[in-house]
C-alpha cells in the first residue's frame, strides 16, 4: 500500500515553481498588511488566468465532447471563481459524485472543509443534475480559515509541498460567502443542504450518528486532525461502494499521514486513485466490516 500511494505527488506548473520562489522573498520583505495586499492581488490575478485558459480550451473543443463532459465542465467554469484547487480538484468532484449515482449507492453527500464553497457545490450541482433526485449535503468548516498545524503536520521544519501560504485564518471562506454561492447565486434548495459552522473536534463528532448513509466524503482540511477527525466519525457511515477524497493527500504531509495510519490501520482493502493535481480518492470496499 506505502509504495502505491507514494506514486500520488504533486507537481505545481510553472506559475506554481515560480510563486514557491517568489512568496517567501515578498514574505521576508513586505510588511505583513503589503504582503497581505500584493498577495491577494496576485491570487486573484491567478484565478483569473486559470480560468482564462479553462474556458478557452473547453469551450474549442465542446463540439467533440459528449454531454456528460459538456456538463462537467460548463460546471467547472463557472465555478473556478470559488475555489483554492483549480478546474482538476472540481472535475475530480464531479466525477466522483457521477460514479456514486450511475452506481446507485445511497447515502448523502459530506464536505469538511468547504472553504468559498466551489467543490461543495461542484457535488450539489451533480447530484441535483445526475442523479434521480438531489442527494442532502452536509458541509463542515470552521467558517474561519485553518487552524494552526500541530506536531503530527510537520517533516522537518515543513508541514507540506503546496504553493500559497497555510498560515493560520488561510483558505476563508465565511458562512455568508458560502450561503450566497449555494442559495443565492446557484438557486440550490435550503432544504437539501446544511452548512455546520465549527472545529471539526467539536462539530463532527456531534453530527456522526445524525447523518446516516455517506455516499461522498470529502476531505479539504490540509492538516493531520482535520482529516484524522472526519475519517474516524464518518468512515463508518460510508456506504460500501461509496467515495472519499483526500485532497491534500500529497500536498499536506499531515493529510496523507492520516490518510495512511486509517486505511492501515482498519485494514481497508483499497487503492488510492490520483487526482491529477496531489489530491487521491478512495472507493469503500462492498466487502467492508468497517
Amino acid at each position: 500500500m506505502k509504495a502505491q500511494n507514494d506514486e500520488i505527488n504533486y507537481k505545481p506548473g510553472l506559475v506554481g515553481r515560480f510563486a514557491r520562489i517568489i512568496i517567501p522573498v515578498l514574505q521576508n520583505f513586505l510588511t505583513p498588511s503589503l504582503f497581505k495586499r500584493v498577495y491577494d492581488n496576485l491570487y486573484w490575478l491567478n484565478k483569473r488566468r486559470i480560468w482564462l485558459s479553462y474556458s478557452l480550451a473547453t469551450k474549442t473543443t465542446a463540439l467533440f465532447k459528449d454531454d456528460e463532459v459538456k456538463t462537467k465542465q460548463a460546471f467547472t467554469r463557472k465555478l473556478l471563481p470559488y475555489t483554492m484547487g483549480g478546474w482538476k480538484a472540481l472535475e475530480n468532484a464531479f466525477d466522483v459524485v457521477s460514479l456514486v449515482e450511475k452506481n446507485s449507492v445511497p447515502g448523502i453527500i459530506v464536505e469538511c472543509g468547504v472553504a468559498e464553497g466551489g467543490t461543495a457545490a461542484m457535488m450539489a450541482l451533480t447530484s441535483r443534475t445526475l442523479g434521480e433526485e438531489s442527494r442532502d449535503c452536509w458541509f463542515f468548516d470552521s467558517y474561519e480559515g485553518l487552524p494552526e498545524p500541530t506536531v503530527e503536520d510537520y517533516q522537518g521544519a515543513k508541514a507540506g509541498e503546496y504553493v500559497q501560504p497555510l498560515a493560520e485564518g488561510s483558505c476563508l471562506g465565511t458562512i455568508e460567502q458560502v450561503s450566497e454561492l449555494l442559495f443565492d447565486k446557484l438557486q440550490l434548495p435550503k432544504s437539501k443542504i446544511t452548512l455546520v459552522k465549527g472545529w471539526f473536534q467539536d462539530t463532527v463528532p456531534l453530527h456522526k450518528d445524525k447523518l446516516g448513509n455517506i455516499a461522498v466524503l470529502r476531505l479539504d482540511g490540509d492538516w493531520y486532525e482535520s482529516t484524522k477527525i472526519p475519517l474516524e466519525n464518518f468512515y463508518p457511515n460510508i456506504s460500501p461502494g461509496g467515495c472519499v477524497i483526500i485532497d491534500d493527500y500529497a500536498t499536506c504531509f499531515g493529510s496523507k499521514k492520516a490518510t495512511d495510519e486509517f486505511i492501515e490501520n482498519n485494514k481497508i482493502d483499497t487503492f488510492l486513485r490520483p487526482d491529477g493535481r496531489g489530491g487521491a480518492w478512495f472507493v469503500k470496499p462492498t466487502q467492508s466490516q468497517n
